[in-house]
């Protein structure tokens, strides 16, 4: 049982997509900004439940980009226009979800199931 006033993150979806993937799909579903962490780009969906101090993450998605950058670029297609999405670096939060992704993204049934 977590301590009163600590933050409970838990990862339900993890995927590993393409740098390119990744941003066209954060730019398509309206999620800003990216995050970056010792060579990750990641994203991801969420959940906050503030009386219980609960942080859901329903999806997310990681990608390897060695080198941090302060923006992406998306590039369009036919009718909808390119797009430059902001990068931060991992505030302590999102570093947290970034560890349980790689650890959900590493587990033998979940490699067996992505397949």
């Amino acid at each position: 049982m977590e301590k009163k006033g600590r933050l409970i993150i838990n990862v339900y979806s993890a995927k590993e997509r393409s740098v390119d993937d990744l941003a066209w799909c954060a730019f398509c579903q309206d999620v800003k900004p990216l995050f970056w962490k010792d060579g990750r780009l990641f994203c991801y969906e969420m959940k906050f439940y503030p009386k219980r101090s609960w942080l859901v993450v329903i999806d997310s998605c990681v990608a390897i980009m060695p080198t941090y950058n302060k923006s992406i670029r998306v590039e369009g297609s036919a009718n909808i226009p390119s797009v430059v999405l902001p990068v931060v670096k991992a505030s302590a939060v999102a570093e947290k979800i970034l560890e349980q992704t790689l650890n959900l993204l590493t587990k033998p049934s979940h490699r067996k199931s992505s397949s």
